[in-house]
């Protein structure tokens, strides 16, 4: 009793004070009894937000829109422009100066795809691995630590650097490769030959229309052959045979069967250099190569690879690879079976953003390749120079006859056109990765 009685007298009406920890009396304002003040203030407020949003919404949705609009009027541009060349001729022949209505990007094409692929199956790798080296195998010690945090910085840095800077680097890494195998020259063999060619002099026969017998070349040194004798050669199909001479001065009359005239050359004929490669063909410098090309473009999108691989990466929950190493799974096992498998799709976005932006690459091309068009086929072999959409694009928008500007408005569909695919197959990847 004695307890309640001492509560009773120690309560105070809620409405004229608070007793604080200190047991000090604050007193209210009477507004503030009403809640008439937090009811304005919280009224005023949430009427504040609710326009800021809006307004940041509207704010969105046109720029959005402007995107939009702009995207839709430079399709229809392009469709107006280009609709009329959208035809066979346009995807199975070849660039034409005499004949512009009949020319095509097939070279093209396939000159663009030999080229992503050498950068993709030398970038993806490099930029995956990298990325899970440089995210979940993290240094412990603080000088390994500040080195890691250099490499992610300049990584970081790499990525905003305009390709023509990549495409200067590329001339001088692979092109000429600092002219360490020897200067490169029009015409002449340069550099050290690895693999895949064959070397012969080439030298008319007497049988005329072009026939020829390949006499092979032993000294690199000599870019030329005078046959003042009989000598070993081979025809265009590899067959060995003995290269018989005639001399007009001998006094012997003029061979006149067709078979011995494809095996008989004047006295004192010469022959040129010529190579027989094969598509394994293989030198040190690469020159204006598709391979060049490609590994200039694998060090354009390098950085963006990394960058995506490390943020799929991360987006993985620490759970899952806590509950492996609960399991007693290895670091690498966890790497392997559960942040590679779960990031996956991350980084097939990634990757599949950063070969968009490879095969729609103008600039480091014309600086490692030049500007020539003047393909008729893809690549022979590994050394062989090609023509890509970008290119084509440029030389035939650059045109001044209508003929051309119009098909460079058809290519550009094209060129959107496997854009599209390579979008809609990253999705499909993305999905299937993710429902497994």
């Amino acid at each position: 009793m004695r307890d309640i009685e001492s509560l009773e007298k120690l309560s105070v009406d809620p409405t004229e004070q608070v007793r604080t920890d200190d047991d000090m009396a604050l007193p209210i304002p009477a507004a503030v009894k009403n809640g008439s003040a937090f009811s304005v203030e919280s009224d005023h407020n949430s009427r504040h937000r609710v326009l800021v949003s809006k307004a940041f919404y509207c704010l969105c949705f046109g720029v959005s829109l402007i995107s939009i609009v702009v995207l839709v009027v430079l399709l229809a541009s392009i469709l107006v422009q280009g609709h009329t060349r959208l035809t066979p001729s346009l995807l199975m022949n070849a660039h034409s100066t005499s004949e512009p209505a009949e020319s095509g990007m097939f070279p093209a094409i396939l000159g663009s795809l030999a080229i992503c692929a050498v950068c993709a199956l030398s970038a993806l790798p490099i930029g995956i691995g990298t990325a899970i080296f440089l995210e979940e195998f993290q240094p412990t010690t603080p000088w390994l630590r500040r080195l890691h945090g250099f490499l992610n910085l300049n990584i970081a840095n790499l990525a905003g650097v305009p390709s023509i800077v990549y495409g200067l680097l590329g001339l001088s890494l692979f092109v000429f490769m600092f002219n360490a195998f020897g200067q490169i020259r029009v015409n002449e063999t340069s550099g050290i030959e690895m693999m895949g060619a064959e070397r012969y002099y080439q030298v008319l026969t007497m049988a005329g229309g072009g026939n020829s017998a390949l006499i092979r070349q032993t000294d690199p040194g000599q870019p030329t052959i005078v046959v003042t004798e009989p000598i070993e050669a081979v025809d265009r199909q590899g067959k060995g045979f003995m290269l018989e001479v005639w001399d007009p001065k001998s006094g012997r009359p003029k061979p006149t069967d067709s078979e011995v005239l494809r095996r008989t050359v004047r006295k004192g004929q010469s022959g040129g250099a010529y190579a027989k490669t094969s598509w394994y063909y293989f030198r040190l410098p690469f020159g204006r190569s598709f391979l060049a090309a490609g590994l200039t473009l694998a060090l354009v999108i390098l950085p963006i690879v990394i960058i995506a691989s490390q943020e799929a990466l991360r987006s993985v929950p620490p759970s899952l690879r806590e509950a492996a190493y609960g399991l007693g799974a290895t670091k690498w096992q966890t790497v392997r079976s559960v942040s590679l498998p779960a990031a996956m799709p991350g980084i097939i976005t990634g990757a599949t953003l950063a070969m968009g932006r490879a095969i729609g690459e103008a600039a480091p091309i014309l600086v490692v390749l030049g500007a020539t068009v003047a393909k008729n086929s893809g690549p022979q072999n590994l050394m062989d120079t090609v023509v890509t959409m970008p290119v084509l694009i440029f030389h035939w928008a650059g045109d001044p006859k209508v003929t051309y500007q119009q098909l460079a408005a058809a290519a550009i569909i094209v060129l959107l056109f496997v854009l599209l695919v390579m979008n809609a197959l990253a999705i499909y990847l993305r999905h299937r990765f993710r429902t497994e």
